[in-house]
């Protein structure tokens, strides 16, 4: 492989990509009008929606890179964020490092500053990427931040951003209710193909190839663009993958002949929804993928009729594998009732109220469904090895820091 295409590829399309390869379209571009209209009124809280690469967090970094260097601005990721974390990150964001033991001492600073900020200049900007994976101890201590006031107006201007609404966990009509801010909601849409284009041609050149097209021609922008759905996140990863002449993410075989790295079959996904409205989507990315009420899960589902640890799903190369964890409800797939079972493309699994849908299940041999319920079932033991296996692993992060969405 060439050693500068490679650089090129890293430069344009990796994880550190960097900034005079902006591109803006015409979503990102009404995103980052919206944090600008939602701060300039400063009583509302703006969360913008969108799925797992839908350029959530590049919106965040773009709006902060376009403010004054004299702004104060705190810039968070709420994934598996607790309160003292919370509140220590958002002080150290603004400049300061206390030795604070309490949350009551931490919150105390933070009402300090964001008042005198607010009285003087103008109120600090607070802005939590994932604010949806955030504990709810830490969602809490986010609504009190929320509540601060400075003369009748908020002492906060607050952005987050999140894979799912967030109604009935922060604003009206939730338990933890901010009564005097309403939430603006703008949920982001992916790029048209002729965006795509644009977008990957654009920052090929602005990193120094001449000729774009001959790196990626339009036939082959536009199954980049149907694989990756115009989500700019799945777009930069499979662009990568061509340019490096590596397989791609998904680990499934090439959409044209000439090109590799890019595969008709993806990893499986699992789309959430409540009452007919997708509310989450997430990438199989371990073997083992534990679902459930309880924080430790690895998808956590917000039902009253779902376990603490429900089910797991367990992924070999072929087939993908339910088992119940003894739930109180029990668990039905395409509404028959299961203990263990075979998923299948579209299967769908019925957890209380919500709906978790599999997609890009792998095509499953008869013989691994009873080889996993009974090696797994034995090597997990009981729900308590699970408990204790989840909860030794969050003690081994330390408070506040968290894993990227």
């Amino acid at each position: 492989m060439d050693p500068k295409q490679t650089a090129y590829a890293e430069q344009a399309f990796g994880e550190q990509a960097e900034s005079l390869v902006m591109v803006k379209y015409e979503s990102q571009q009404h995103a980052l009008d919206f944090i600008w209209s939602v701060l300039g009124d400063g009583a509302a809280i703006g969360l913008i929606n969108g799925p797992q690469g839908s350029g959530k967090s590049t919106v965040m970094r773009q709006f902060v890179s376009e403010l004054p260097r004299d702004t104060a601005v705190a810039v968070i990721d709420g994934t598996r964020i607790k309160p003292r974390g919370l509140l220590s990150e958002v002080l150290a964001r603004y400049g300061y490092a206390p030795d604070l033991q309490s949350t009551d001492e931490l919150l105390q600073m933070i009402t300090m500053f964001s008042t005198q900020q607010a009285r003087t200049y103008q109120a600090p900007i607070l802005m939590i990427d994932n604010a949806d994976k955030m504990f709810p101890s830490a969602m809490r201590t986010l609504n009190e931040l929320a509540s601060l006031t400075e003369q009748d107006q908020p002492a906060l201007r607050i952005i987050l951003t999140s894979q799912r609404p967030l109604d009935g966990i922060i604003g009206p009509g939730s338990a933890n209710a901010i009564s005097n801010r309403s939430i603006e909601t703008l949920s982001l849409e992916p790029m048209t193909r002729n965006e795509a284009l644009v977008y990957l041609h654009a920052r090929l050149e602005a990193c120094g190839v001449g000729t774009p097209d001959s790196v990626f021609p339009g036939d082959l922008c536009d199954r980049l663009h149907a694989q990756s759905r115009g989500w700019p996140g799945h777009l930069n990863a499979l662009a990568l993958a061509v340019m490096s002449g590596s397989e791609s993410p998904s680990g499934s075989s090439s959409v044209a002949a000439g090109h590799t790295g890019i595969r008709k079959h993806k990893l499986p996904q699992i789309i959430v929804s409540r009452d007919g409205q997708t509310i989450d989507e997430f990438a199989f990315n371990d073997k083992k993928v534990l679902i459930g009420r309880s924080e430790f899960a690895d998808i956590v589902i917000e039902d009253e009729f779902c376990s603490k640890f429900h089910v797991l799903l367990l992924l070999y190369s072929d087939g993908l594998v339910l088992l119940d964890l003894n739930s109180v409800n029990g668990t039905t797939v395409n509404s028959v009732r299961v203990k263990s079972t075979l998923l299948l493309e579209d299967d769908v699994i019925s957890l209380g109220h919500h709906r978790l849908k599999i997609v890009n299940a792998p095509v499953p041999d008869a013989s691994v469904a009873s080889r996993a319920t009974i090696a797994d079932t034995t090597r997990m033991k009981s729900l308590d090895d699970l408990r204790r296996k989840r909860a030794a692993q969050l003690r081994a992060v330390p408070s506040g820091s968290g894993t990227k969405a």
